[in-house]
């Protein structure tokens, strides 16, 4: 037995020392833990990065509650570490800045990622936060959503568990647990069930997933993020994110290279939301948005339908800048498609074509409608008007 154990530390310390980018302890961190429980952790953590740095996350390493999140989070490190970008290139080093008991087995640890840049302060990349776990004699690693959320409140609502810690609006949760109901019934799959965690912005849901701090998504805010591994993060606080579950079922049944974006945009619009909340924090309709278009149309007689469709105009500025009038129109086309067609008109529409999008779009609702160019203007209006 005891050969086999130097056998296993000696596999160990040699892998270790084989990492591409050795993981760096400073010398003034403070250790409020035994020496043994310190090198036992900092050892497995010098294998997991280890193994991020060669592609081969070993899930032995990854705590079994929400190990999903864990994994997703760290293949994206993952990448980073295997990128021959120009910023990967500058990397000086990835060290370990904190390390501190949060219970009698659990520790949070966070790993600064950072570039050398010549003359001048180094720049941060990432900031990774994770809690380790030393239980039965072995050390695993999870990202910090269970801690952070220690104290908050469940409620479920359909096949959803909302996490949360004020109170929740009942009304979003049941129109987003019909809608989850919905649209997994119109593309033929089975309904799921997620976690569902109320943040307030993006950073709060980087925080949950263990990113302290990202360059790539520093100050931004409106976004939401999921499905990933059952669970879900709120768009700025709201209950509802059936546009994203559109494309969450979509990908299910259809194969991204086949998936036409212009379409998948416009049913996530029609029969989701615009995914962005207005300035009361409340989801924006499609219906809202075509009431909108038409009122734009009346004001501005010169503009065609058509070339707002093609160059994506922005007229949507004063309810969110991010909002597309291209989505919009796709939408209320997906809904004649869906009259005429069925899901079988859906289902072409989706798959006809990721490259050269517009192009094959065009052709598309053509063979399918009746919508060409020529009469795009003409046949939309009354889209618009009847709806």
């Amino acid at each position: 037995m005891t050969k086999v154990i130097l056998a296993l530390n000696f596999i160990l310390i040699c892998s270790v020392a084989f990492a591409q980018k050795p993981l760096v302890k400073p010398r003034y961190l403070n250790y409020e833990m035994t020496d043994v429980v310190k090198e036992r952790i900092l050892t497995s953590l010098d294998l997991l990065i280890n193994q991020m740095s060669k592609g081969n996350l070993n899930t032995d390493l990854i705590t079994n509650e929400n190990s999903g999140l864990t994994i997703s989070t760290l293949e994206n490190f993952q990448e980073y570490e295997l990128s021959k970008d120009s910023v990967r290139l500058k990397v000086k080093d990835k060290q370990v800045t904190n390390l501190y008991p949060v219970s009698d087995s659990k520790y949070s640890l966070s790993i600064a990622y950072a570039t050398s840049i010549t003359n001048e302060t180094p720049v941060i990349i990432y900031i990774l936060n994770l809690i380790a776990d030393d239980s039965n004699n072995k050390i695993t690693f999870s990202t910090p959503i269970d801690y952070l959320t220690r104290y908050w409140k469940t409620t479920t609502v359909g096949n959803v568990i909302y996490h949360h810690r004020g109170e929740i609006n009942k009304d979003r949760a049941e129109l987003f647990a019909k809608k989850n109901t919905l649209i997994a019934s119109k593309l033929g799959v089975k309904p799921e069930k997620f976690h569902f965690y109320m943040c307030d912005n993006r950073q709060e849901i980087l925080k949950l997933q263990g990113l302290e701090y990202s360059i790539r998504y520093n100050g931004k805010t409106r976004d939401g993020y999921g499905v990933d591994a059952g669970t879900i993060f709120s768009v700025m606080n709201n209950e509802d994110f059936s546009h994203d579950m559109f494309h969450y079922y979509s990908g299910k049944i259809n194969e991204r290279k086949n998936r036409n974006w212009i379409t998948e945009e416009g049913l996530a619009y029609s029969w989701g939301n615009a995914y962005y909340t207005d300035k009361d924090g409340e989801m924006i309709t499609h219906k809202q948005l075509v009431n909108e278009l038409r009122t734009y149309l009346s004001k501005n007689p010169n503009k065609t339908i058509f070339e707002l469709f093609k160059e994506d105009t922005k007229i949507f500025n004063h309810i969110a800048p991010e909002i597309s009038v291209r989505s919009t129109i796709s939408g209320l086309i997906a809904n004649e498609v869906e009259n005429k067609k069925g899901k079988e008109g859906i289902q072409v529409l989706i798959n006809c074509g990721r490259k050269d999008k517009l192009k094959n779009y065009l052709k598309a609702i053509n063979d399918l409608i009746g919508i060409s160019e020529n009469n795009f203007n003409t046949k939309v209006l009354k889209l618009i008007k009847k709806n």
